[in-house]
């Protein structure tokens, strides 16, 4: 069975690689057969052609010669014996051909020696023979017939009878008593190819056509390797990127491809490159959801046993009857109260957050006086500040223009701030909130006068479940969710938050908000505060 990530093995049938290279060579080498077969048949009839006007003007001035000799003999063979010279075979521009000379009773006068195979064969039967409108007359026969009867010059081809054979042309030309064509016709002049008579190609012919098959020979084997070497360009890319891809299989997100193509290939590499980089984004995000996943068990688990086992011992502090006296009733009920909204202020982050993974923070966005709204949000937490002895300092001002916000959800993050700022500032100190407006954004920070943030935390205070003292934060309550829900928030509305330090105090967190579009004016806060820019 094949295992995921293990190389298939592929026959080289199977392979891209020979197939589109042995696909090229078949197209290589069609078209070169074809190319080749056409230039054959191309050369074969036009020499045909070349042949038949040679056969006419050589059996025409022939045939005129033994018909002016014959006027003055009046014996054929003894015309044609002083016209032509003597034997079968005769050469004129290079070619050989036979001539033969008969009479008007189909015999051969010329040459003298010619054999009976040859009357025979060639031309076989007796003009005045009375079957000879009904015989199948060989091609020859025929022409000498037309010529004798009509007398006219007949061309056709012999020789295609055998496999190695290409037709040949021959004419058969009548001889006149005389040079004048409407002379009585006293024979025929038959000139026919050697090569067609003894059965063999034509040697132009055979040299050519041997010349042409060496060409598509060697047209055929570049083709090949030129397949080949075209089908590797191709296919190598394609090999590294299958190797990525088993390394990718295996577990190794690194894995990146270069290749120096471009094209179509190119741009494959490019998106298996970031494909590989997108997966592995997402398995390292999948991987910090599993750490989260499980610190969110265990922070759960932490805080919610912690009031619950205070709710339950107190409750059955009640039942048991452990307080005797009003007082101690209602400090038992205070207790309760206290670790209730405890609870309660966990579920309720713990919903956010929930919300805010599920990308469902859809801000409802109106004009909004921070200053009234932080008015309220302290009017809220006055009584926990009263209670730690820390005074709440509203610096911003009613002039600063509105903030463009969700009401809502900027109380919120007022409320987390100021909660966690109450958490970290000792007895007597204080919790200041100011705002400057810059441009369109209006800049808001909240300081304390406690320790500050331990520098190597300062980039992780908004992860969730983030504790920068652990010890601390669980025993006062804190979930570890407050600040990521402040930093969704205010990414939700178009803005930024970060931590700082002040110096010789406590820590400070900036965010920016955009100001409404109708108090876009110059009125800036009288409040000014060292700001850094925004990241």
């Amino acid at each position: 069975m094949q295992t995921q990530g293990t190389p298939k093995h592929i026959r080289w049938w199977q392979s891209i690689r020979w197939r589109l290279a042995l696909g090229s060579m078949l197209v290589a080498l069609l078209a070169t057969i074809f190319i080749a077969l056409a230039a054959l048949l191309a050369i074969t009839y036009y020499y045909g052609v070349d042949q038949h006007q040679l056969l006419d003007s050589l059996a025409t001035d022939k045939a005129q010669s033994i018909g002016a000799n014959y006027t003055q003999t009046h014996i054929l063979a003894t015309a044609a014996g002083n016209t032509l010279p003597r034997g079968l075979v005769q050469s004129f521009q290079g070619e050989q051909y036979l001539l033969v000379v008969i009479n008007r009773l189909g015999q051969t006068v010329y040459p003298h020696y010619a054999t009976k195979a040859l009357e025979s064969k060639a031309f076989g039967i007796a003009l005045d023979d009375p079957t000879l409108n009904s015989a199948d007359f060989s091609p020859i026969s025929n022409g000498v017939r037309t010529a004798f009867l009509k007398g006219m010059a007949f061309n056709g081809e012999i020789g295609n009878g055998g496999p190695n054979v290409v037709s040949r042309p021959f004419v058969a030309q009548p001889i006149f008593d005389g040079t004048q064509s409407g002379a009585p016709v006293v024979g025929a002049l038959v000139i026919i190819s050697r090569a067609a008579a003894s059965n063999t190609i034509p040697p132009f012919i055979a040299t050519v056509g041997q010349s042409v098959l060496i060409v598509a020979a060697i047209i055929a084997v570049l083709a090949a390797l030129a397949a080949i070497l075209f089908a590797r360009t191709i296919t190598r890319p394609l090999a590294t990127l299958t190797k990525a891809a088993h390394v990718l299989a295996s577990g190794n997100y690194n894995a990146r491809v270069a290749t120096n193509t471009h094209g179509e290939i190119e741009e494959l590499a490019d998106t298996f490159n970031n494909m590989a980089a997108k997966l592995a984004a997402d398995v390292d995000e999948l991987r910090r959801q599993e750490l989260w996943r499980r610190e969110l068990i265990m922070n759960i688990t932490h805080d919610l046993a912690s009031p619950l086992t205070a709710i339950t011992g107190l409750g059955e502090s009640l039942i048991d009857g452990v307080n005797q006296s009003r007082d101690d009733y209602e400090a038992t009920g205070r207790v309760i109260v206290r670790e209730t909204l405890r609870l309660r202020r966990l579920v309720k982050d713990l919903h956010m957050m929930a919300k805010v993974e599920a990308g469902a923070i859809e801000p409802v966005l109106r004009p909004v006086r921070l200053a009234a709204l932080v008015d309220e949000v302290l009017a809220v937490q006055v009584a926990e500040f009263e209670r730690k002895n820390v005074e709440p300092l509203n610096m911003l001002s009613y002039a600063l223009p509105s903030a463009y916000a969700d009401p809502d959800m900027l109380s919120r993050v007022f409320s987390n701030l100021c909660d966690n700022a109450l958490r970290h500032t000792p007895s007597g100190g204080a919790v200041t909130i100011e705002a400057i407006q810059r441009g369109t954004l209006l800049m808001v920070s909240i300081a304390d006068s406690g320790e500050g943030i331990p520098p190597d935390a300062l980039p992780r205070v908004f992860d969730r479940f983030y504790r920068a003292d652990s010890a601390r934060q669980a025993s006062t309550g804190g979930s570890g969710l407050g600040l990521a829900i402040v930093k969704a928030i205010i990414e939700a509305h178009e803005g930024s938050i970060w931590a700082e330090n002040i110096p010789d105090s406590g820590a400070r967190f900036v965010f920016t908000l955009p100001v409404a579009v109708t108090d876009t004016g110059s009125i800036t806060s009288e409040i000014t505060m060292p700001m850094r820019p925004t990241p």
